[in-house]
């Protein structure tokens, strides 16, 4: 077939050559902002001090384990935890004095004050935790404790995060039992005191055993997690080969697999729900059920299984009945399918460029992390920290700016009044609003990139008239240059659009949490939530228009505003063909990376659980036996989704193009088609032969 295309006829279909650089000004627009950002760095980098939210600090602003004279101070104590209400004031603002010690208490200890001799009381006070600075062999014990110069009691502690928390005897069944030491001396402090004041460490300590114990299984497992990953990725390869020759069985194979993986779901859920029916400690009501990080709780209660049994049910309804209800387009389907699977198969380096973009965004977030951390610990301030039911001391009001050497002279004997160091309080809040923006444009940005840089090389393999024949040689790293040297400003602007709506969400997200602390009520409530899901749709909408602009402005080398004026108005002239056959396409890779996931979570379960003899000699004894299978899915998730994500950029490229070219083209001999005999088979077009 021969190809005359008359000057009279259209443009060319294909990626234009002759192009022109597109949205100069946002391009400079958004090189200014980087240059911002590279000012806000440089201020977070020499200014911050990261040791400031690693060290903790005493009251006085001194670092322990870090400041001249504390290198050996490396823990920090409380003088009364019981003012402590929840974990997080542990961690930065409990209204109690705070010094670095170089151990934490290992016994219980209540000094008295009254009549001792002076040998008695020599004793004591060689015992005390004192702040820094304070004459204890001057003072009486009296003066000492009253005066919070020094605690007035201290329990066996634990070091959690350099911190000293209380290690309470596990044989206190009395709350309101005071804490007394082994002279049987008792402080003014109950137990429950105690222990309301340091409650939510408990859970602490309980998650970082649990996450002890995750990350012990990890390490034991990483070559299980390793080798399903790579199995993963060697999957991937072949299911896109095999797409190439048999896409049609590959789907219809894919749509039975899935199927069959709930039917086998189902069932074992079944056989499990029967097994544990019979025992009575597992038929639970779901009010009975206790929170636990324990994952082979929930597994061992019926009710967990019957759960498993509804949802699958669920999907299996829903799923056949769409099955049956989009047959006939889920042929065209497959039809722009295979299309993109030649066209990924014609250019296999489209398979690893998508590790430019990430490596890219990986340096953003690297970037992030550190102007991050580099400005929340520039600079600190100190501020009074008081007790609610403290009256002395009324001109200083909780969270107001206090100079410690005045504090001392002025109010230092008040109890429940504190002149606190706070590391990176006084943070300019618009360096880290300017921080997070740039974050979310620039990762919005290589994600662009990489969308038009596959769009142009897969436009490259569709508007070819004799493939592979007039497919450029280099079509990626053609596609590459172009997006490069003349459409960075399109991929700022498109960038930019989502970016700002990502800030808008985040912000958002900060007022809902205010909200819930401080103003909270089911109006409130509603409107965020409202507010939140207007948001993301429109995040949504946003990002498919993107993606359509971007594979326009590699086709045509159009603007921005051009390309998704364009793409929508072809969009909304084939709106029903648009909205079913995308989301078919969409469904039937979504239903490969499924079954790649759900299938490797099978094996990785089956090998862990022994169903491989040869290597039960080799397999680690694991906490939690659920730990790597969750990586491994979640990973291999991740895994399709890089290349599958390839393979939908090949399929929307094909399926726009498809559409350019049914509207453009007739089939004459000045306006052939472009597309495959497949699809023009499909729709009863054909080119017409040249005389």
């Amino acid at each position: 077939m021969s190809r005359n295309v008359s000057p009279s006829g259209p443009r060319p279909m294909g990626p234009v050559k002759n192009r022109s650089c597109t949205d100069i000004i946002c391009l400079l627009l958004f090189l200014f902002f980087l240059g911002g950002w590279g000012i806000v760095g440089y201020f977070a980098f020499t200014t911050g001090h990261p040791e400031q939210l690693i060290y903790p600090t005493d009251s006085n602003g001194n670092f322990c384990g870090r400041t001249r004279g504390y290198e050996n101070k490396t823990k920090l104590f409380f003088f009364d935890l019981s003012r402590c209400a929840s974990s997080t004031a542990v961690l930065t603002g409990c209204p109690t004095p705070q010094v670095c010690v170089e151990k934490c208490p290992a016994e219980t200890f209540v000094p008295i004050p009254g009549s001792l001799s002076s040998g008695a009381e020599a004793e004591v006070k060689k015992k005390l935790i004192c702040q820094d600075g304070t004459d204890v062999e001057g003072s009486s014990l009296s003066d000492l404790i009253i005066g919070e110069k020094c605690a007035p009691y201290y329990v066996r502690m634990v070091s959690i995060g350099n911190r000293c928390v209380p290690s309470l005897p596990y044989n206190v069944n009395e709350k309101n039992e005071l804490i007394a030491d082994a002279n049987n001396n008792k402080a003014n402090v109950t137990y429950g005191d105690l222990m309301s004041g340091t409650q939510k460490l408990a859970s602490i300590l309980g998650a970082k055993d649990t996450a002890a114990r995750v990350c012990k299984d990890l390490m034991e497992s990483w070559w299980i997690i390793l080798s399903a990953f790579v199995i993963v990725m060697i999957t991937c390869l072949l299911w896109i080969f095999i797409m190439r020759f048999i896409t049609g069985t590959m789907v219809w194979i894919s749509v039975v697999v899935f199927l069959g993986l709930l039917v086998f779901s189902f069932y074992y859920s079944y056989m499990q729900y029967q097994m544990l029916k019979k025992i009575p400690e597992s038929n639970l009501s779901p009010f009975a059920v206790q929170f636990t990080t324990n994952f082979s709780y929930y597994l061992e209660l019926s009710g967990t299984w019957m759960f498993f049994m509804v949802v699958i049910a669920v999907v299996f309804v829903i799923f056949l009945l769409m099955m049956i209800f989009l047959r006939n387009r889920i042929n065209l389907a497959v039809a722009l399918i295979a299309h993109g699977s030649k066209a990924v198969a014609a250019i296999p380096m489209s398979l690893l460029f998508p590790i430019i973009p990430y490596m890219l965004q990986l340096a953003f977030v690297a970037y992030f992390v550190a102007v991050t951390v580099g400005i929340s610990s520039s600079g600190g301030a100190y501020k009074i920290l008081r007790d609610n039911s403290t009256t002395c001391c009324p001109v200083y009001y909780n969270n107001s700016i206090c100079l410690p050497e005045v504090f001392r002279e002025t109010c230092r004997s008040c109890p429940g009044v504190e002149c606190k160091f706070f590391p990176g309080d006084n943070v300019i809040y618009g360096l880290h609003a300017y921080n997070l923006f740039g974050f979310f444009w620039s990762m919005c940005f290589a994600t662009s990139l990489a969308e038009l840089v596959l769009a142009g090389a897969f436009a490259s393999w569709y508007w070819a008239f004799r493939k592979p024949k007039d497919v450029p040689v280099f079509p990626l790293w053609i596609s590459f240059y172009r997006a490069i040297r003349y459409h960075l400003g399109t991929l700022a602007f498109g960038s930019l659009l989502i970016a700002i709506i990502q800030f808008v969400r985040a912000m958002l997200e900060w007022l809902d949490r205010k909200l819930k602390k401080y103003h909270d009520n089911w109006i409130s409530r509603c409107l965020i939530c409202c507010c939140k899901c207007c948001l993301w749709m429109l995040e949504k909408f946003m990002r498919f228009i993107n993606r359509n602009a971007y594979i326009i402005t590699a086709i045509r080398g159009t603007n921005f505003f051009s390309s998704a004026r364009e793409a929508v108005s072809l969009i909304m002239r084939n709106l029903a063909r648009v909205w079913v056959l995308d989301k078919v396409t969409d469904l039937m890779l979504l239903i490969g990376r499924l079954v790649i996931c759900i299938g490797i979570g099978i094996l990785s379960n089956y090998v862990l659980t022994g169903g491989v003899p040869q290597l039960n000699s080799e397999l680690p004894q694991l906490s939690y036996q659920i730990v790597p299978i969750v990586v491994i899915v979640i990973g291999s998730y991740f895994i399709t989704g890089a290349f599958f994500g390839v393979y939908a950029m090949a399929v929307d490229t094909m399926f726009l193009s498809f559409l350019i070219d049914c509207e453009n083209n007739d089939g004459s001999e000045d306006r052939p088609y472009y597309m495959s005999k497949d699809l023009m088979e499909i729709l009863g077009k054909r080119n017409m032969k040249a005389v």
